[in-house]
């Protein structure tokens, strides 16, 4: 139990470094890029990566994730699952390849036919990505994962930089997303011991697909639905009002990402090694929800209220105009976890096809619901506010099936990350008070944050939250490590 524990934390440890550290090193990426870069070039580019990560995700096809949740999967499960990746990648890459000419039409975009022949490529390097990260992560090797992240960050940053700044406009942002790749998964090979045999087994195959179809229609879905938004704007908006909204909502997301993925990461290999023990599984499930809360709430909150400086000091004041769908991604944010740890504990539990359920029912009722404000307004906020309140709609939409699940309700969850709420939006009422005076944006931040940690803080102790608890003990264990 300790030992397990012990290693719980440690991938915690490792896989919040290497999101922090890779987010840390992509927002300063995207901050020297933003300010080099027009808006046009990010609406472009919020097209092109809508649609390379559809097809990436058929390429992948579930099959890590699968890797994953099986409890006993041999070198040549991981060398099956490889082939399979890589014929749906020269498949895909086909379709893209023709299909381009007919995307930039309907885009009224001539060059964005060259632009997606290009990226696509990206399609046979994350075929191998897929499987080197799902060996890492089933190891819970999450030091491994950092150590070829942050590289690749890092050195594709540079690249794209150096271009932005010799004026290859979207060619730079092409260009570093493709050397992010490679570079991963040269690092991953490096530390990786597994290589991909000329073995497939027929049996390992159809074991795979029978689990990994399911999470990879979910993840296409999931990817249209979080794209969904940015496609129609780019045929309803011009160019620069798509990136106008793709930077408003890169910003926040890519803030709380820093938390939710590393804590996600953990959740889906830890929740599979206790799925037989129910009662261990619901202890998990609660923890899980209140300390993911405890840290997402406070920052989706503090990220929304101080968003004007925040927009004005690392992007510059052109970037003004997101400032508001900035502010409705972060409370499209404020119920995450309760999604995050519930979907993560129906897949490890097996139950692909109710995610996949799940995911269609929020799809289709998003696609009604964005689309239709989006046809009939033309107006980027009208959208991000319909896809805020959508989003918090879902919520309960994954907390529905929980108690017939795991026996956890939704109600019981729900209730025990109130507190939580109601500290972070007193935090948040009192940062507001700088902006009544007129103050520097630099300024004005800094009060904010001292403000608003100072106040969430009091209340946690004062109230005595849980997740706070939660955290130090989580802290102390890691320091006695």
């Amino acid at each position: 139990m300790v030992r397990t524990k012990n290693r719980l934390l440690s991938s915690f440890f490792w896989s919040f470094l290497e999101q922090g550290g890779t987010r840390i090193v992509s927002l300063i990426l995207q901050i020297v890029l933003a300010r080099i870069l027009m808006p046009e070039a990010f609406g472009v580019m919020a097209i092109l990566l809508v649609l390379i990560e559809v097809a990436n995700t058929i390429v992948q096809s579930g099959f890590g994730a699968a890797l994953i949740q099986r409890q006993e999967a041999t070198d040549r499960s991981f060398t099956t699952a490889f082939w399979l990746s890589l014929c749906f990648a020269a498949v895909l890459y086909s379709i893209v390849f023709f299909a381009a000419p007919a995307l930039a039409a309907f885009y009224d975009m001539a060059e964005l036919s060259l632009y997606l022949r290009v990226l696509a490529l990206i399609l046979f390097v994350e075929a191998f990505n897929s499987i080197q990260r799902s060996y890492l992560q089933k190891g819970m090797r999450f030091r491994a994962l950092f150590n070829s992240n942050i590289v690749a960050s890092i050195g594709s940053g540079v690249i794209g930089v150096v271009l932005a700044v010799l004026g290859f406009g979207v060619w730079s942002l092409v260009a570093q997303a493709l050397s992010q790749a490679l570079l991963a998964c040269i690092v991953m090979l490096i530390q990786v011991p597994w290589r991909p045999s000329l073995h497939f087994e027929g049996t390992e195959a159809r074991a795979l697909f029978s689990y990994g179809w399911k999470i990879c229609v979910t993840g296409i879905l999931n990817t249209l639905y979080l794209g969904l938004s940015e496609l129609i704007l780019g045929k309803v908006c011009s160019p620069a009002d798509l990136g106008v909204y793709s930077q408003g909502r890169k910003w926040p997301n890519a803030a709380i990402s820093m938390v939710s993925n590393a804590l996600q990461n953990v959740f889906f290999p830890a929740f599979a090694e206790i799925q037989s023990d129910k009662e261990a599984m619901r202890s998990a499930i609660q923890k899980a929800v209140v300390v993911g809360s405890y840290l997402i709430m406070p920052t989706a909150l503090l990220v929304a209220v101080a968003a004007e400086p925040l927009v004005a000091l690392l992007l510059t004041e052109k970037w003004l105009a997101c400032v508001l769908v900035f502010q409705l991604v972060c409370v499209q944010n404020l119920g995450l976890m309760l999604g995050i740890v519930n979907l993560r504990a129906y897949m490890a539990l097996g139950h692909s096809g109710l995610y996949l359920k799940l995911q269609l029912i929020k799809v289709l009722s998003g696609l009604v619901i964005i689309s239709g404000i989006a046809i009939l307004l033309h107006n980027i906020y009208w959208v991000a506010l319909a896809a805020c309140v959508h989003g918090l709609l879902c919520v309960f939409i994954d907390l529905a099936p929980a108690k017939r699940m795991h026996g956890l309700g939704s109600l019981s969850q729900i209730r025990s990350v109130m507190p939580t709420l109601f500290a972070a939006l007193l935090a948040a009422g009192f940062a507001l008070v700088p902006l009544i005076f007129d103050i520097s944006y630099a300024l004005q931040l800094l009060l904010q944050i001292i403000i608003y940690a100072g106040v969430y803080l009091a209340c946690s102790r004062v109230f005595k939250l849980r997740g706070l608890q939660e955290c130090f003990t989580i802290l102390s264990d890691l320091r006695s490590r």
